[in-house]
């Protein structure tokens, strides 16, 4: 054995690099150095003879408690752990190790809120480790917080360029139906790791996702050629051929195709009961939903969509067996469906009440608030969610009170387990009751804000008629509620002043919009955000003079608001919302918007026309 003895230089130079690395001098920093050496390989007894003197001369150097608790951590010794590193961070509290340790010790001691808040600090100092970031990844999901858990480590893993870590987050944004997101991080992952089967499975789906439907209905077969798992290639194949209305080939596959997964299969069912419900075959869509639910086994979305199916015909009774089932087992344990029980709701004098699905979604489901069995008068309700509800539901009719996600879970308060109610939770209210009972408006918009941009496009105006406009939903599933730009500009009265409602819109779009129509002056109000600042946006909307929109988020909103002339343009089949119910121009849940119904899957022409049916002076 051959053994290497430096010069005195060297071992010098060694020691001053070393010594700027820890923050000790001579000898000392060296052993500092192979004091985390011994501890990335394990040799705790060795860390331990070696850090330990250290730890004691210099009590005031971060490095040998950092050392000493990732000791603790690796015998899983929590409180032990503990202990160090809070000696660690009482020298360097904002250090990223340091949080980073301090996070681990307290998982260990099953102390989770604690743990993800030091993770997330961890994070904004710089903590750049990756089995943090999956162990982040992991508790928050666990929590129900997923989509809080992208927003911290986007930019971690954003900086690591991991392809796993960047599958992961694709695949938590898919289950969160946050598909344009969930489409990045695909394409980032096959980027990074193209030969890898999961990554190019990924980056079809990605591809689904960015409606590029042409490019899976191209790629899809000679992928099913080359990997193991065929069973997801064809079932994003199947979605994409129903997304381009080819139902005869959906068909086929369906009925031929030989899934190897069992699950894969009941997904391929739950997708024909899609189908036949944009073929307008109503009375195939409930066996087929029962189908896929007894091949699977398991509830989840599947019974979520044969419950909003039923919602739409107006069983609620029977729908709400299956709606029910919606969330896991594991989000069930903290908030059990008897706790919007009618027993338990007359009852309580708080209730919390969780928010559930996208911002749309939420604004029509608080409108259920009306039809529980809960005294508004006399109860305490807090809604939980999103912050940027704040500001909208200032001042609101339901008389609740708001608290964000954030705060409600990272701040100490005190809580009866029986006070915790998902707000969809209430629909179960709607049987036998009164369609009238839930409309009205119940958002007030802000009045300084309503008087400040009603006066700036008055002035713009001069008199012609002001009217907002919404065309796109950005997301897979709102992809046949959606319309071009041009086509929705026809329903438009000459001379117009055009406001811009649409998040995310094209400037590409609307320039060529612009073009075929140049009679009409389209304002895009960059002081309004209408995805981060809502407040702002319900104050537009209460400005305009007439709304037309396709069945997203504005048209919720101006159904809350009770704006007096909204058109909202409503798809035929499985895409058609169930609270719009599936026929009439009347609107059955908030009362005040227009409604206007597809008579053809993909075709326009009629609601278009319908809409322009209506005229400016009525």
């Amino acid at each position: 054995m051959q053994t290497i003895t430096m010069s005195r230089k060297d071992r010098r130079r060694r020691e001053a690099k070393a010594a700027k690395l820890y923050g000790v001098s001579g000898e000392k920093a060296l052993i500092v150095h192979q004091a985390y050496n011994a501890l990335f390989h394990k040799q705790l007894e060795k860390v331990v003879e070696l850090i330990g003197p250290i730890s004691r001369s210099d009590p005031t150097n971060k490095h040998p408690w950092i050392i000493l608790g990732g000791t603790a951590l690796e015998k899983i010794e929590g409180k032990t752990a503990k202990v160090f590193f809070e000696q660690a961070h009482a020298i360097a509290p904002n250090d990223p190790v340091v949080l980073g340790g301090m996070a681990k010790a307290h998982v260990l001691e099953a102390e989770v809120e604690p743990a993800t808040l030091l993770m997330e600090k961890a994070f904004a100092a710089g903590n750049d480790d990756k089995g943090l970031v999956n162990l982040y990844i992991e508790l928050m999901a666990r929590l129900g917080r997923s989509l809080k858990a992208v927003d911290v480590v986007s930019r971690v893993v954003g900086k690591l360029n991991d392809a796993g870590l960047s599958y992961r987050l694709a695949i938590v944004l898919t289950d969160a139906d946050e598909t344009n997101a969930a489409a990045f991080w695909f394409h980032r992952a096959y980027q990074l790791e193209p030969e890898k089967e999961e990554h190019q499975i990924g980056r079809l789906r990605g591809l689904m996702f960015s409606r590029k439907f042409e490019e899976v209905e191209k790629e899809a077969p000679s992928l099913l050629e080359t990997v193991k798992n065929r069973d997801e290639v064809m079932t994003i194949y199947l979605m994409a051929l129903r997304l381009l209305g080819k139902y005869d080939i959906v068909t086929d596959y369906c009925d031929t195709f030989e899934f190897s997964d069992i699950k894969a299969f009941a997904l391929a069912r739950g997708l024909m009961a899609n189908v036949y419900q944009d073929l307008g075959q109503w009375d195939r869509a409930e066996p087929a939903y029962l189908e896929a639910m007894h091949i699977a086994g398991e509830p989840g979305k599947i019974s979520k969509a044969l419950g909003v199916y039923k919602y739409r015909e107006r069983e609620i009774g029977d729908g709400f067996r299956y709606y029910s089932d919606r969330f896991p087992a594991q989000n069930r344990k903290h908030i059990p469906l008897e706790n919007a029980a009618p027993e338990n709701l007359k009852n309580l004098s708080r209730i919390h009440l969780m928010g559930e699905q996208g911002i749309g979604d939420q604004l029509a489901l608080l409108s259920l608030l009306r039809t529980a069995p809960i005294d508004l008068e006399k109860t305490e309700v807090i809604y939980v969610s999103d912050e940027r509800f704040d500001p909208v539901l200032q001042n609101n009719l339901l008389s609740i009170d708001f608290l964000s996600q954030d705060r409600f879970f990272n701040e100490p308060r005190s809580l009866q387990s029986n006070e915790l109610v998902y707000l969809g939770d209430l629909s179960q209210y709607l049987d036998n009751t009164d369609p009238a009972t839930i409309q009205g408006a119940y958002l007030v918009a802000n009045e300084n804000r309503v008087a400040h941009l009603k006066k700036k496009y008055q002035e713009m105006a001069s008199g012609r008629p002001i009217v907002g406009v919404a065309w796109n939903s950005a997301s897979l599933i709102g992809h046949m509620r959606s319309l071009p730009l041009t086509e929705i500009l026809t329903t438009i009265q000459q001379e117009a002043l055009v406001i811009n409602l649409q998040y995310n819109a094209s400037a590409a779009e609307i320039q060529a919009a612009s073009k075929i129509r140049p009679d009409l002056e389209f304002f895009d109000d960059k002081e309004v955000n209408q995805m981060t600042d809502l407040g702002g946006f319900v104050a537009q909307i209460a400005t305009l003079d007439r709304v037309v929109t396709i069945d997203n988020t504005t048209a919720h909103f101006c159904g809350a608001l009770g704006h007096p002339d909204t058109h909202v343009l409503i798809p035929i089949g499985s895409e058609c919302m169930w609270y719009w119910g599936r026929n009439g121009g009347l609107d059955p849940w908030y009362g005040n918007l227009h409604l206007h119904r597809q008579t053809q899957l993909r075709d326009w022409a009629k609601p278009i026309e319908s809409v322009r049916q209506y005229s400016y002076d009525s």
